[in-house]
């Protein structure tokens, strides 16, 4: 089975499953979004999401509690739609305090039946504003929590995501991207910290990619991030550098199959 561990809702979903079924992608876990470039009609269209984007990496759009929750009522509609070929991942604010992220949890992660937390995109500097979500993730199951590890964060903010993956043993912590232009350091960190883990979507190159999937293909999670990456390129580069077919297996369903016991 081969599953994309991480991609955006994209509308119309049709053409999103339409795209799955061309590139032989079973399912998909899915994540809500709070803007659809793909939805742009032209460049200077293009440049006002990817302005917004950058501006919510940085941590400067605040908590967006009420346009989170619009987006997991989007997300739920296309996991109703498709269940089969689909698996939630929900985004939860973060920086609040403990009791109203319980509740925001129980409420929009736990109550929607949704697999984990995520896409966490904190500024630099923030990642203490993520404690609280590991703490709901210990009230809730050991829910897996999804980080964005990429610009603007730096290597001590991914060693910081580690301290907390420390302290809470029991949650799977996936690193988006590889670690982006620290993914040799962070490397070495999913190597020591046994619940941390490593998607491949938006990789730095195919030379960094094709290192990590065959050094640690165990703790290695393919992902496209649709719609910023294809479906059929991101999985062909997959099969084309992993040194093993046990290794593309691996990587390309296996171990999110595992983690989140999809059958």
């Amino acid at each position: 089975m081969i599953i994309d561990g991480h991609s955006h809702i994209t509308l119309p979903v049709e053409e999103h499953i339409k795209a799955m079924d061309a590139a032989g992608i079973d399912k998909t876990v899915l994540f809500s979004t709070t803007f659809h470039p793909e939805a742009a009609k032209d460049f200077t269209e293009v440049q006002s999401s990817m302005e917004f984007l950058h501006e919510m990496l940085a941590g400067k759009k605040g908590s967006m509690v009420e346009v989170r929750q619009k987006a997991v009522s989007e997300l739920m509609g296309a996991l109703k739609q498709y269940p089969d070929r689909y698996i939630g991942f929900g985004a939860v604010p973060a920086g609040l305090e403990l009791k109203p992220t319980l509740q925001y949890v129980a409420e929009n992660i736990q109550n929607n039946h949704l697999a984990g937390m995520g896409e966490f995109t904190p500024g630099s500097g923030q990642i203490h504003l993520l404690k609280n979500v590991f703490k709901a993730s210990q009230e809730f199951c050991s829910l897996p929590i999804w980080i964005h590890a990429f610009f603007p964060l730096t290597f001590q903010d991914i060693k910081d995501i580690s301290e907390l993956a420390r302290d809470y043993p029991e949650t799977p912590v996936i690193l988006g991207h590889l670690g982006g232009s620290n993914w040799l350091e962070t490397v070495a960190l999913v190597k020591e910290v046994s619940n941390l883990y490593l998607d491949t979507s938006a990789y730095y190159s195919t030379f960094v990619l094709a290192s990590i999937i065959n050094e640690v293909p165990e703790k290695c999670f393919f992902g496209v991030d649709h719609p910023f990456g294809d479906l059929q390129i991101s999985k062909n580069t997959i099969l084309q550098f992993a040194k093993t077919p046990a290794i593309a297996n691996a990587v390309l369903g296996e171990n999110i199959a595992r983690l989140l016991k999809i059958m």
